[in-house]
């Protein structure tokens, strides 16, 4: 068997291609699009007869932590919903592991019918931050090569070497600006592939199809949040394509 070459690695990486949504900041948007913008912090929009949403484990308020216009600024192959918010509970910090009793909470929607600006009786939870979409290609990190390329995960186990070397072509074949392979797929985005922090791929699994769930939304810590999870912590949001009302939590720790 001849050994495995450059256009063979491209031949196997080029079918997993996906884009994504970046996410950076930006400034307040104009009054019009205020009320639905894609933010972090301040008030979620919900619909009008909606509250605000109560943590199922302790029974506390969870505490708004990004809203996301949908169908405006995920210019990636979108799932099939409009707009989304996103709370969690800090008393229960939840990792998204099956010991987990929730804590966290994906409200979507496939449209908003009668919108209202959710007010909560302490205010806004962190400080409201903007966001302007960027179009990015999207191919899986190393690790996430065991779910999605298991060809190539099963040559390279234990090789850094021939992982370095993968890294790389997938970094050419995207051209992503990372300042190093391996942290291709970082940052705030939506959709692609989830850039694992520190660890294996976690995607959960649907419960009712048992199919890879599809990310949603990554938050690294950026400029564009105050929200922190553990030692400088990624969060990762999934959802099922086929039954949008499955929905995924993940977390990583560097």
């Amino acid at each position: 068997m001849r050994p495995l070459q450059k256009e063979d690695v491209k031949r196997l990486l080029r079918p997993l291609m996906r884009t994504r949504t970046v996410l950076e900041p930006a400034p307040r948007p104009s009054a019009a699009r205020e009320f639905v913008a894609t933010r972090f912090g301040g008030l979620p929009t919900a619909e009008e007869d909606e509250r605000w949403p109560l943590c199922d484990g302790c029974a506390d308020d969870l505490r708004f932590v990004a809203q996301v216009d949908y169908a405006r600024d995920g210019l990636h192959d979108r799932l099939p919903i409009a707009f989304f918010t996103f709370f969690y509970c800090w008393n229960c910090h939840p990792w998204g592991r099956d010991r987990d009793r929730g804590g966290w909470l994906v409200r979507s929607y496939t449209q908003l019918r009668r919108p209202k600006v959710l007010v909560h009786g302490t205010g806004p939870d962190f400080h409201e931050r903007h966001a302007v979409p960027h179009l990015a290609k999207s191919l899986p990190d190393w690790v996430g090569l065991r779910l999605h390329c298991p060809e190539l995960w099963a040559l390279g186990r234990g090789d850094y070497g021939f992982q370095n070397w993968v890294d790389r072509a997938a970094l050419k074949l995207t051209q992503e600006h990372a300042l190093r392979p391996h942290m291709r797929n970082a940052g705030v985005a939506l959709g692609g592939y989830p850039w694992w922090a520190n660890g294996g791929d976690e995607t959960p699994l649907c419960t009712e199809c048992a199919r890879p769930m599809e990310l949603l939304l990554q938050i690294r810590p950026t400029e564009l949040t105050d929200a922190r999870w553990g030692d400088v912590g990624t969060l990762y949001l999934f959802m099922c394509r086929t039954h949008t009302q499955h929905t995924g939590l993940r977390m990583q720790c560097t």
